[in-house]
């Protein structure tokens, strides 16, 4: 049976007869089909038979792959930072160890030149400050930071204090600082010093205060000494043997015998 408004076969679905293209029903008198024949069905792909299905499966397939291969320079990476780290913390650690025990010495007993010396034999440093003090008499240890017999570690500081003994008065400062003056802009020597000092001529200081500026005065005297022989040589012309006796002249700059020869024989010829 055919569609009269198309002309498409017409099926037999639900107790009608009906037009798959137009959807026409047709009339009940109408001639019925020998064979009751479906409406067939429409059939879907299966979605494993579309186009996006694979996209989506290629796609994680390669998401899985790098991944992996990731996953694997991560985990050495890891690997090898846990070992670098694990031998930094042994060195560390065997290092921290093998430091060599000290035992500290009784720096009461010892000048300041041998505390340095036992501290760089025993690979230790010391660190030495000066201060006045009303109690322990001027040279003496006031105190160290790690009493005698007690045990350090190579590289370690110990702290020493050292007096200068009591703080002196403004006269006997003003003395200091007159004598360092002598000495570093006049190259005098340590007698002519003490006599500019205490001379009524001169400034006129205490024999006392005189004595402390130059117990306290920190002067090289053999080069003070070879300053003023190239001051003769220079100026004056004068000659090695003339130099010598102006140097330990009493009338002169009264030097001694080993300050002038010192001078005499570091002068140019």
């Amino acid at each position: 049976m055919y569609c009269q408004n198309c002309g498409t076969e017409m099926w037999y679905k639900n107790g009608q007869t009906v037009c798959p293209k137009c959807g026409a029903v047709a009339s009940p008198d109408s001639q019925q089909p020998t064979t009751q024949q479906q409406m067939p069905t429409a059939t879907k792909n299966p979605f494993y038979k579309k186009w996006w299905f694979w996209v989506i499966i290629a796609v994680v397939l390669l998401l899985v792959i790098i991944g992996f291969s990731n996953g694997g320079d991560t985990s050495d990476d890891i690997s090898n930072t846990s070992k670098e780290a694990i031998t930094q913390t042994s060195d560390e650690t065997n290092s921290t160890s093998e430091k060599t025990k000290v035992t500290v010495a009784d720096f009461s007993t010892m000048s300041k030149n041998e505390i340095e010396e036992w501290a760089e034999t025993n690979n230790v440093r010391c660190v030495v400050t000066t201060i006045y003090s009303d109690t322990v008499p001027a040279g003496s240890i006031i105190e160290q930071s790690e009493q005698a017999n007690s045990t350090v570690s190579e590289g370690d500081i110990i702290y020493v204090k050292f007096s200068k003994g009591k703080k002196p008065s403004v006269e006997y400062q003003n003395a200091l600082i007159k004598a360092e003056a002598y000495s570093k802009t006049m190259h005098m020597s340590k007698k002519g010093i003490y006599d500019q000092l205490t001379s009524e001529y001169g400034e006129g200081f205490s024999a006392d205060a005189a004595q402390y500026a130059i117990d306290n005065l920190q002067a090289d005297y053999k080069a003070n000494a070879l300053e003023k022989a190239k001051s003769y040589q220079q100026t004056m012309h004068m000659s090695k043997k003339a130099i010598y006796e102006q140097l330990i002249s009493e009338y002169g700059e009264q030097f001694t015998k080993e300050e002038a020869q010192y001078a005499i024989d570091h002068l140019n010829d």
